[in-house]
């Protein structure tokens, strides 16, 4: 009897009649929630896990602390999880893969690999073909150790308002998806003709984040898009409402709230 593994189902979820909504989680917690909530998969917010933790985003919380977090994730749901890996946390394609093949092993079905990282001169798009070696790097790995991941890539374009950014977005996707990717990521997206044009630009599906202004779950399904992530959202509006709990509290001096 064949076994489906999470990776296939994750992968069958990005081709159903509905794009696939997908909560980002940040702990154990947050993730059996969501699961309870009746999703199909969960992804992580890298922002999120950072926050929780104390630190900033961009790659300044070690690798093996995110890597702990995401092993209570996926112990905690039976759903497919798939890891926001930033920029791979190094700049090395070789330690990049090696990180993802630790996260596979503890049963992730995807990883997001995104083409811009964060210095000291702020956050910059790598050169297209430089972000194409990586990703073939990171597909021959999994390959040679027979581990199945969906391998969604985000292309910043649009989240750093780059001169020519849909032109420039597709030409990304196209290189990218000739180096392996299985789904395509660019945050950012908001007017439907921008989002229509993408999704024609490839065969693979196409992932948008939520935002103020996102057109509706409809709207986005009919233009092509398969996948709509929540970023760090979810988790800042239960920090908001936690926050809004706290100043509650110790203002009316009672606890009456907690219990409402």
């Amino acid at each position: 009897m064949l076994t489906i593994t999470a990776a296939q189902v994750f992968r069958q979820l990005h081709y159903q009649p509905q794009p696939l909504l997908l909560p980002n989680v940040w702990d154990a917690r947050s993730a059996a929630a969501c699961q309870a909530a009746g999703f199909a998969a969960l992804g992580t917010s890298s922002a999120a896990i950072a926050s929780m933790l104390g630190y900033e985003d961009g790659e300044q919380m070690p690798f093996a602390e995110m890597r702990y977090v995401v092993s209570r994730i996926c112990a905690s749901t039976t759903l497919p999880v798939t890891v926001d890996l930033e920029g791979g946390y190094s700049r090395s394609p070789e330690q990049i893969a090696a990180h993802v093949l630790e996260l596979a092993r503890l049963g992730v079905a995807g990883i997001n690999l995104e083409d811009s990282v964060v210095s000291a001169a702020g956050r910059q798009l790598q050169p297209a073909d430089t972000f194409a070696d990586i990703l073939r790097t990171v597909r021959a790995r999994c390959r040679q150790q027979q581990l199945d991941i969906f391998l969604n890539v985000r292309t910043d374009t649009f989240l750093l308002l780059i001169t020519g950014q849909l032109a420039a977005t597709q030409q990304r996707l196209h290189h990218y998806e000739a180096a392996g990717a299985d789904g395509l990521f660019v945050p950012g997206l908001l007017k439907l003709a921008d989002v229509k044009a993408v999704c024609e630009a490839t065969s693979l599906p196409v992932n948008v984040m939520a935002l103020p202004g996102l057109p509706e779950v409809a709207a986005l399904a009919a233009a092509g898009v398969r996948r709509i992530s929540m970023g760090n959202f979810l988790f800042e509006a239960v920090a908001a409402r936690q926050l809004h709990l706290s100043q509650q509290l110790r203002q009316q001096q009672s606890l009456t709230a907690l219990f409402a």
